[in-house]
């Protein structure tokens, strides 16, 4: 013979209980903490604060003194039509480590086998360049663009 069970629901309920007389009592103890620190002891926090926050600023101006995010070659350039360009990248120097290779790039060029870039039509094309990196992708947004006029034999170039 089988025998039939059924599940019953058990409900819980979170509760928040804010002792208010606790956090009073914790109160008077920072309070009586303070007073036994005394005055020269609550400046001297506050120096060591301060102290703190200059070290900190001074940290990061000094590991940050050679970040760059530039472009190798030229940012505007005039090809003709059916010309090739091979790309020269960019240089970027993050927290002082070499982030270049971390680098990835948007364009609206079209790109053969070898890595060469070119169009098919005249006009003005980019290359955009961005970094994914803390400071460059995340704290900061940089990118930068390079423009590519592509023009006909017969136009002259700038």
């Amino acid at each position: 013979m089988a025998i039939k069970k059924t599940a019953s629901k058990v409900k819980t309920k979170a509760e928040f209980n804010f002792d208010i007389e606790n956090s009073k009592r914790n109160n008077k103890t920072t309070k009586k903490n303070l007073k036994k620190l005394g005055t020269g002891g609550v400046v001297a926090v506050i120096c060591m604060l301060i102290i703190g926050i200059l070290a900190g600023i001074f940290g990061v101006k000094y590991l940050t003194k050679n970040d760059c995010f530039e472009l190798i070659g030229k940012d505007e350039l005039t090809l003709t039509l059916g010309e090739r360009y091979i790309d020269e990248g960019i240089h970027a120097i993050s927290f002082g480590r070499d982030v270049s290779n971390k680098m990835y790039i948007e364009t609206n060029l079209k790109v053969n086998d070898d890595g060469e870039y070119y169009a098919d039509e005249i006009g003005t094309y980019y290359i955009l360049y961005k970094v994914d990196d803390l400071k460059y992708d995340t704290i900061f947004t940089v990118q930068r663009i390079r423009l590519i006029t592509f023009v006909e034999e017969s136009e002259d170039i700038i």
